[in-house]
């Protein structure tokens, strides 16, 4: 898998998994919509770790700047 995050990207995912959290500790959502939004923190959480993104990859989007060396 070729990398198609960048570090801005993933910093705004993890902005949006704290503020789900955040949320989430004064329960602010409804079980269903609580379940929905958990499971999209931890693709979220999972794209951050591997820096890639199966839907940017269909979109033909990337973030990602490769160095020059």
């Amino acid at each position: 898998m070729k990398r198609n995050i960048s570090t801005l990207d993933k910093n705004i995912r993890l902005l949006i998994i704290v503020v789900i959290a955040i949320l989430g500790l004064y329960n602010e959502f409804s079980v269903a919509v609580a379940s929905v939004l958990g499971a999209i923190s931890i693709l979220l959480l999972v794209t951050i770790m591997i820096g890639f993104s199966p839907i940017y990859m269909l979109l033909g989007i990337s973030t990602y700047k490769e160095k020059n060396k």
